[in-house]
């Protein structure tokens, strides 16, 4: 009797050919790739084989993370990367961080998605891995993408690229591609953008990347449209709807479908609305907050062509508040640990931006009203804008609020008008301001009126506003007209500005009260940047508030009732002193001896930051040259804020004070913020002070702006790590530890030839951890709290003990 075959008992290479299968068509077909790795799963499961386990739960990861379904993509990278670790596939680790990276990034969890991909990139240089390496500088390149700051993701994106050319890496090269050309696509160079879309397009669809096919179709469209061809930009999208579709991938359908939105729109096809409508309905779907504000500014564009006010301002509304929480998203995740700090520094910045602003109001009305009686005798007419004045507009509002009938106030500020001056000059300011008040003249309605207030201000009145949300609309279309790029000395400035509203008669019934208020409003606008913003009644409150504080502090410098303390800096291997860090204090009569972060926030915001940071500069050399008499050797470090450091004389500055006082200009460190140096112009200004010799310190690093790939190029001596990692190292599960960051931004910097100082280090076990791996230089209580001059300890203080074993 015949008796049935038995099944061949499974084995761990069908674990690892079924992972093969799945990773080999996972960008062709996700859905199969799932299934398969999920088969790979189960059996390696069942037979303990925790390689084939790891790596089939990364596979599945990734097989979400295409399908828009996150959280699940998230836990099982997470496991896969907790057991990769735990065995040493390092990897099927590395591929797993990434994809919590990407993850992080894409739910708006910027910081902890950064502190992935460096850790990633960290995995990748110790294993050698250079395609893990290319995946992590394209991923953060993508990062910076979601930040908007375009220049710098292109570096990543190129820099990956040309890595992932380098190692012949289809794949890569193809993913590198498509996000160097939407770099292009959102800097406004579209003629690029197209190009390389269509050259990557070509290899994409020879390779079966049917995924990468459909997200090139997508942007194609998008640079078809910024080239003024909508046509072809329907069909490209109508492609890349039908692709994205057939694949389940619903985030690139989402883009697809707004591209394809706007090219209706375009066309002025009546399907545009259902299309944008779709497009919008997706996006709220998968909570991707940058997809969801592109979706709802399309349709509130399209409803208001449509005379449709109310649909129009509720969506505009909703992407104003998507694009708001974004940003402040960014900045509130950047670091878990830092997340309270920068909402009180946002706050603070905030408080005191409405207090310098009610001065300024202050000031202008009582010059106002000392000026009422030559009014008769002022032109009217600005002399450079030809608009109509200040005067002239306040006796037009004057005439308006006289009668029944609603009027509307808006008061515009140019956002970073001043870096246009300093940049290419007052010249080129002055032709940006004609350009601004033309735009303006042209963007409201017949019967409405454009002043300029001065400087980079201006004012609309706007007549027969029937509501508040009338005159936002009104704001909104301003805010449009002014956002097309303007050449000046032969290089393209995006300009922006805030505004803000006041109705008469809900928020004043006389010309001072709506101005005052429009102009409050305005400046809670300036908290977001290209914003528009209503009055309300707290402002005024608030404003009074900063006025008090922001006078006591010009008084405070007149009073000389600031000081330095000192804290010591201190040989991580042997215990003894090599530097201190001046800190300022303020003697305030009121409420005593006042630590910097309740002022110094403040006075950066205005005029005040310079001439203290003249006073300290001169203050530690002074201090330095009396302990240099029995310390040759000992060097002050001082905090140079950002507005400082712009500064055309800044460097004379310093170098003023070394001469005065006797030092060479190695004794004083400038700490510098990584934010300042790496923001616009940032490199500039520090080379200027590098080339007299002074030597640099990179302050507060790893706070969200670090961009490693640009260490190397800076002047800097010292990098200070941010005490919000130190801190951290510690961190027991669920938190995440930053000891991998630590250690890695160590690594980088002594490669970069700079030397580490840990800032914030409180107990014995953190100095241990950073003598091991190589820190410099620690400072932090564990050494010494800051003090005045005369109190201060100067150790040697003996090292921390070795771990037991």
């Amino acid at each position: 009797m015949d008796h049935p075959a038995l099944p061949v008992p499974a084995t761990r290479a069908d674990v690892d050919r079924l992972n093969d299968e799945a990773d080999a068509v996972l960008m062709t077909s996700m859905q199969r790739s799932r299934e398969l790795a999920g088969e790979a799963l189960t059996l390696a499961t069942r037979l303990a084989y925790g390689a084939g386990e790891a790596r089939a739960r990364m596979l599945c990861g990734y097989g979400h993370y295409f399908l828009s379904e996150y959280p699940e993509a998230l836990r099982l990278f997470d496991q896969s990367e907790a057991l990769a670790a735990r065995i040493g596939a390092l990897a099927t680790q590395t591929r797993a961080v990434n994809g919590q990276a990407i993850i992080l990034v894409t739910q708006g969890q910027y910081g902890a998605g950064m502190d992935r991909h460096l850790h990633c990139l960290q995995l990748g240089q110790a294993s050698g891995d250079r395609v893990a390496q290319a995946r992590s500088l394209n991923n953060i390149g993508n990062l910076y993408l979601d930040l908007r700051d375009f220049d710098t993701a292109l570096a990543y994106h190129q820099d990956a690229l040309a890595l992932a050319r380098d190692l012949g890496h289809d794949l890569m090269v193809s993913s590198a591609s498509i996000n160097a050309a939407l770099d292009f696509t959102y800097l406004g160079r579209f003629a690029e953008a197209l190009a390389l879309n269509r050259a990557t397009l070509a290899g994409a669809q020879a390779r079966g990347y049917r995924q990468h096919e459909f997200l090139l179709r997508a942007n194609m469209a998008a640079s078809l449209l910024g080239l003024g061809r909508p046509a072809e930009a329907l069909a490209e999208a109508g492609r890349a709807v039908c692709g994205s579709e057939d694949l389940g991938d619903r985030e690139n359908l989402c883009d697809a479908l707004v591209m394809q939105g706007r090219a209706l729109r375009a066309l002025r096809d009546p399907q545009a609305r259902a299309v944008l409508e779709r497009a919008a309905a997706l996006a709220d779907e998968l909570g991707v907050s940058f997809r969801q504000t592109e979706a709802h500014g399309e349709l509130s564009g399209l409803l208001e062509a449509h005379g449709d006010a109310v649909g129009a301002l509720r969506h505009a509304r909703l992407a104003a508040e998507l694009d708001r929480e974004a940003l402040t998203e960014v900045l509130r995740r950047r670091t878990e640990v830092t997340a309270a700090q920068i909402k009180l520094e946002q706050v603070s910045h905030r408080a005191e931006q409405e207090r310098r602003r009610s001065a300024e109001l202050t000031t202008a009305n009582v010059a106002l009203q000392e000026a009422q009686a030559q009014l008769a005798h002022q032109a009217r007419h600005d002399a450079l804008t030809g608009l109509i004045n200040r005067a002239a507009f306040e006796a037009e509002l004057h005439v308006s609020v006289q009668g029944s009938a609603p009027v509307g106030v808006l008061f515009i500020d140019l956002d970073h008008f001043k870096q246009v001056n300093d940049t290419l000059g007052h010249d080129m300011g002055d032709v940006l301001l004609v350009q601004v008040a033309e735009r303006l003249r042209r963007a409201v309605r017949d019967g409405d009126l454009v002043a300029r207030q001065g400087g980079d201000e201006f004012t609309v009145l706007l007549r027969g506003v029937r509501s508040h949300e009338e005159a936002e609309l009104a704001a909104g279309r301003l805010l449009r007209s002014l956002s097309a790029p303007v050449v000046l000395a032969g290089r393209e400035w995006t300009v922006t500005a805030s505004i803000g509203v006041a109705v008469f008669p809900e928020d004043g019934r006389d010309v001072r009260t709506l101005q005052k208020n429009a102009d409050l409003a305005m400046y809670e606008a300036k908290q977001d940047r290209h914003a528009v913003r209503r009055f309300h009644a707290d402002l005024s409150a608030t404003a009074l508030e900063r006025v008090e504080l922001e006078q006591a502090l010009r008084a405070a410098l007149d009073r000389a009732e600031f000081c330095l303390h000192y804290q010591p800096i201190v040989d991580a291997a042997t215990g003894e002193v090599r530097a201190l860090e001046a800190l300022v204090r303020w003697r305030y009569p009121q409420l005593g001896l006042v630590p910097p972060g309740r002022f110094i926030p403040l006075m950066e915001g205005t005029d005040l930051i310079v001439p203290l940071g003249a006073w300290v500069l001169r203050e530690a050399a002074r201090q330095l040259q009396v302990w240099r008499r029995e310390r040759p050797e000992l060097r002050v470090s001082v905090n140079v804020a950002p507005r400082q450091l712009a500064q055309p004389g800044f460097a004379e500055v310093v170098q003023a004070a070394l001469d005065e006082f006797g030092l060479d200009p190695q004794a004083l460190i400038l700490e510098v913020t990584e934010g300042a140096v790496l923001g616009q112009d940032g490199e500039a200004h520090v080379s200027r002070v590098a080339e007299l010799g002074l030597p640099l310190a990179l302050d507060d690093f790893g706070t969200g702006y670090s961009s490693i790939s640009r260490l190397h190029r800076l002047p800097a001596r010292w990098l200070k790590i941010d005490r919000s990692l130190i801190q951290d190292q510690g961190a027991l599960p669920p938190a995440r530890s930053s000891r991998p960051i630590v250690r890695a931004l160590i690594t980088f910097a002594h490669e970069a030839g700079v030397q580490v100082v840990a800032e914030g280090v409180e107990r014995p076990e953190q100095w241990r951890d950073l003598r091991e791996w190589g820190c410099d230089l620690i400072q932090g209580f564990v050494v010494a709290r800051p003090a005045a001059p005369d109190d201060l300890v100067w150790g040697p203080w003996p090292l921390p003990s070795a771990q037991a074993d």
